[in-house]
């Protein structure tokens, strides 16, 4: 009789530690990154903190918390957002900021650095603050 209260503890105990674990992980984040939206007269629209993990994308953090739009294999507005043959989305639009790309698009600066990546090539650190803006042709990579 001993024996069996003990293994129904230990089985209960077992049970409990796995489930605060799991209960505990799903808080956990690998950090948190800002979102800066400028529009086309250069006002912020938007600046939002987002927490992330390992698996989660930039883009994957865009689409779940913006209406996004990207270019189609004929840089048309999509909002399938499809990689382009070559291997990357190409932004078009975020919520109201909307480009036609060839007079005007949307820039990338991380850490009011100038991004030479896409958007599907970006990583994710922890304290970036990652600045979506509208530029016309021939102003924009000079933050």
């Amino acid at each position: 009789m001993k024996k069996l209260i003990i293994t129904s503890i230990l089985i209960v105990f077992a049970l409990s530690s796995f489930f605060i674990s799991d209960l505990l992980k799903q808080n956990d984040s690998d950090g948190k990154i800002t979102i800066v939206l400028v529009d086309q007269i250069g006002d912020i629209v938007s600046r939002e903190s987002y927490a992330f993990d390992e698996t989660d994308t930039l883009f994957g953090i865009l689409k779940e918390n913006y209406e996004v739009g990207c270019a189609d294999s004929s840089f048309h507005l999509s909002s399938e957002c499809q990689k382009l043959p070559l291997g990357s989305r190409v932004l078009l639009k975020i919520d109201n900021v909307e480009t036609d790309w060839m007079n005007t698009f949307i820039a990338i600066y991380i850490n009011d650095e100038y991004s030479n990546y896409g958007i599907d090539n970006i990583p994710l650190k922890n304290g970036d603050v990652i600045k979506f803006e509208y530029t016309v042709v021939g102003e924009g990579g000079d933050n």
